[in-house]
């Protein structure tokens, strides 16, 4: 690729997460994707996008084609093309790579992607109700469990996938409350101003706790296996969000600067009993296609569904703590599912310009055993 069509990140930024139940409640994902889209293309010099691609994991009850709604309602014109995309854990962070492919196949105008999440807003369902019923008894599946915590192939609850991989990989309780505890002072600590966009109901991620401690979170009882290790603390938290990224060839950049280079990505499979380390084989397969080692990436940013599979992750391939997650990660800011692929965008964006730039790599792991990697560079 030449440098003209180089793809660039002209834009990136996110919305204060809110804890489950909390200040973004009751608005849906449309309206958190609407207010990230008006806040990202409110910053100047940036050229309009000519497509939108959004991530969006539960989107009952918010129309056909959330994409186009918000799209549309966050003031982008007729013309613009948009669609969902549901992946799971890994639904806005394929939106980029989607983006980055019709870029590089030679699309007209800049992409936006994102992805945003109204967790506190999945409904319940009734089914059978169309048909009528007659007598007996109902179940009103939640969709949160029925159709995003359970595998379908597995049967298994996420976290009952995480149980049997931290007994696998040897990963303990107190490795994990160790781990979840430092999430939330390194995101307590963490300056985040550069990434927020603004939202009236909420100025700042509502599920860090600065002060808790893994005496704290070792008093909390496991919630899959009662001899288990996988507690509401040392799992990431249920929350609401939504995040946004502008992507462009560099001929189509104008008067906007850049903020960080696309420069590659990979996807990988695993058995979905194992989907908690999806990241390795995505990670090792990206490094070794860009002719690039652990030691040569100046930033992490691993999605923390659950610390236990962070840190199995972080064990098979050597990543040292002091670079990654550096400003905490889903365990303290709260992971909503459909915007954080983006959202561990923003943030490593964003971290890398606090540091002077370099090399960065986002990546999570996927319901279903599916694994996501994006390699980019922040120029000094």
């Amino acid at each position: 690729m030449n440098e003209a069509r180089d793809l660039l990140i002209l834009a990136a930024g996110r919305l204060p997460q809110g804890r489950y139940g909390g200040s973004l409640a009751g608005l849906g994902a449309v309206s958190l994707g609407r207010a990230a889209v008006e806040g990202l293309l409110a910053r100047p010099n940036l050229p309009r996008p000519g497509s939108l691609i959004w991530g969006m994991a539960r989107s009952h009850t918010q129309g056909m084609n959330p994409a186009r709604t918000l799209a549309l309602q966050a003031g982008l014109p007729f013309d613009t093309p948009a669609f969902t995309v549901n992946m799971a854990c890994g639904s806005s962070l394929q939106a980029l790579l989607l983006a980055a492919q019709r870029l590089k196949d030679g699309a007209e105008a800049p992409v936006l992607i994102g992805g945003s999440e109204a967790m506190s807003d999945t409904p319940h369902l009734v089914p059978g109700l169309r048909w009528g019923f007659r007598m007996g008894h109902r179940q009103l599946p939640d969709v949160m469990h029925h159709d995003g915590l359970r595998c379908p192939v597995t049967g298994l609850l996420m976290g009952e996938t995480i149980e049997r991989l931290a007994a696998k990989r040897g990963v303990t309780r107190i490795d994990a409350d160790t781990w979840a505890a430092g999430s939330h002072r390194r995101a307590s600590r963490a300056d985040f101003r550069a990434e927020l966009l603004p939202h009236p109901a909420l100025d700042h991620d509502e599920c860090v706790r600065q002060e808790v401690t893994v005496e704290d979170l070792g008093r909390l009882a496991p919630v899959f296996d009662p001899h288990g290790q996988v507690t509401a603390g040392n799992a990431s938290a249920l929350s609401d969000g939504a995040a946004g990224i502008l992507l462009a060839r560099r001929e189509q950049a104008g008067g906007a600067v850049p903020l960080a280079r696309v420069l590659g990505w990979s996807e990988a499979g695993v058995d979905p009993l194992d989907m908690g380390e999806a990241p390795v084989p995505s990670v090792r397969r990206l490094l070794a296609a860009h002719g690039l080692t652990v030691a040569d990436i100046d930033l992490w940013e691993l999605n923390e569904a659950f610390s236990a599979q962070l840190l199995v992750c972080q064990r098979q391939l050597d990543l040292p703590e002091d670079r990654l997650n550096i400003a905490g990660g889903g365990v303290a800011l709260g992971h909503p599912i459909g915007a954080s692929g983006a959202r561990i965008v923003v943030t490593l964006i964003h971290q890398l310009r606090q540091r002077g730039g370099g090399l960065g790599v986002a990546t999570l792991g996927i319901g279903g055993g599916l694994g996501l990697a994006l390699l980019l560079e922040v120029s000094a």
